[in-house]
């Protein structure tokens, strides 16, 4: 016997539909293009979603996600464990037992803050390698160290924003 449709791969289905239709010039309301849609992704013909396997339905999933862009297609949430390290890791008196390698999700968060300062992968470097540097050895290994290089550039980005507001205020006074 198959087993038929999960609610979570139904909701995950209908989000991704979701996230679909404006990249392909569909209307996210018709029933008809979407129920035509996943009949031809799994091979046969379906009258609702509530119809598919749990087979079928993992078929559609991929099917959807092949064609988003990897960005709007978040895969799975990191464990416990490894979110709370995100959130914890190389906070100042926090000895760690274990040591985590820098991933590739925290790299694109050090890049994005990277490329949202304007500054480019050298000056990123040079920072790094300040008196000013927020990680003693010059770049960037561990977990620990990358989370006190994403929380400096945060502070240095929110006051960057606030400047530029301050400054925006004082002439709108001066103007006045």
């Amino acid at each position: 016997m198959t087993s038929k449709i999960s609610p979570q791969q139904l909701k995950r289905l209908q989000t991704l539909w979701g996230l679909f239709c404006p990249q392909s010039q569909l209307d996210r309301k018709d029933r008809e293009a979407r129920l035509r849609w996943a009949s031809e992704a799994i091979g046969r013909q379906v009258d609702s979603f509530h119809e598919l396997t749990a087979e079928e339905a993992a078929t559609a999933i991929d099917a959807l996600q092949e064609h988003l862009p990897a960005e709007l297609v978040r895969k799975r949430r990191p464990s416990r464990h490894l979110a709370q390290a995100y959130g914890t890791a190389g906070r100042r008196g926090r000895v760690e037992k274990e040591v985590r390698l820098v991933d590739a999700e925290t790299i694109r968060v050090l890049d994005a803050l990277i490329a949202s300062l304007g500054w480019t992968r050298e000056r990123f470097d040079a920072f790094l390698r300040s008196p000013k540097s927020p990680v003693r050895s010059g770049t960037i290994r561990t977990l620990g160290e990358a989370n006190r290089a994403i929380w400096a550039l945060k502070s240095i980005l929110r006051r960057a924003k606030s400047s530029t507001q301050d400054s925006g205020a004082e002439t709108l006074r001066r103007a006045g």
